[in-house]
C-alpha cells in the first residue's frame, strides 16, 4: 500500500473517512492546496511527543460514529518512525504558536517530498489535525511565495514560507479536522 500523505488526508477528512484521519497529524499534503516542499526543512526536530507513542486518530463526526485507527512510533533520534509495517510514514513535530505544534511529514518512502500539517492542542495528549493550506492565504501571498511544478500546487523552500502559510490556517480557527490522541506505548 502507499503511505498516506496530507493532501489524502484531506480528502478523507472530507468524506468521513478516518483511517487517514489520524494522519492529518502525519499526512499532508498530494492534495491541491496543500503546501510541501522538496525536502525537510525544519530542522532540529526532538521527542517532545515521548520516545514511544500510540496515536489513536478519529475522524471527524458525520451522521454516525467517529471511524478510529492507531498506530504506534518510536523516536529514532531525527524523527517518529512507524513501528511494524504501516501505511504511514515518518515525520517530526515542532513547537510553532500557541498550542499549535507544526508537523513535517515524509510524502514518501524515499524521503524527498515533505508536507505539512498544524497539530493543534485542545488538551493534554489530544490535537486537532489541520493539513497547511495555500488556499487559506490569500492571492498576493501565494503569487509570492508558492512554487507551482507539475507536482505541486505550492511549493516552498524556507521555514519563514511554511511560517506564513501556517499564520494563514492557524487564523482559520478550524474546529472540524481529525483528532488524534497521543499516550505513551509500552515497551516490548
Amino acid at each position: 500500500m502507499a503511505p498516506i500523505s496530507l493532501i489524502l488526508l484531506n480528502k478523507l477528512i472530507s468524506t468521513g473517512r478516518a483511517a487517514a484521519v489520524w494522519l492529518a497529524t502525519l499526512a499532508c499534503c498530494a492534495l491541491t492546496g496543500c503546501i510541501s516542499s522538496s525536502g525537510p526543512i525544519l530542522g532540529d526536530a526532538r521527542a517532545i511527543l515521548g520516545e514511544r507513542i500510540q496515536v489513536h486518530a478519529f475522524g471527524p463526526a458525520k451522521d454516525g460514529p467517529r471511524e478510529q485507527t492507531t498506530a504506534t512510533f518510536d523516536w529514532s533520534g531525527s524523527r517518529y518512525v512507524p513501528r511494524g509495517p504501516s501505511d504511514f510514514t515518518e515525520f517530526t513535530i515542532h513547537p510553532y504558536e500557541g498550542r499549535d505544534l507544526i508537523i513535517q511529514q515524509q510524502a514518501g518512502r524515499t524521503g524527498s517530498r515533505a508536507e505539512y500539517g498544524l497539530a493543534r492542542r485542545i488538551a493534554d495528549g489530544v490535537y486537532l489535525i489541520i493539513p497547511i493550506s495555500e488556499d487559506d492565504a490569500d492571492e498576493p501571498t501565494r503569487e509570492r511565495f508558492c512554487t507551482k511544478t507539475q507536482d505541486a500546487s505550492c511549493l516552498i523552500t524556507t521555514p519563514e514560507q511554511l511560517f506564513v502559510f501556517a499564520r494563514a490556517t492557524a487564523a482559520r480557527d478550524e474546529d472540524n479536522g481529525g483528532i488524534a490522541v497521543v499516550v505513551p506505548a509500552a515497551r516490548r
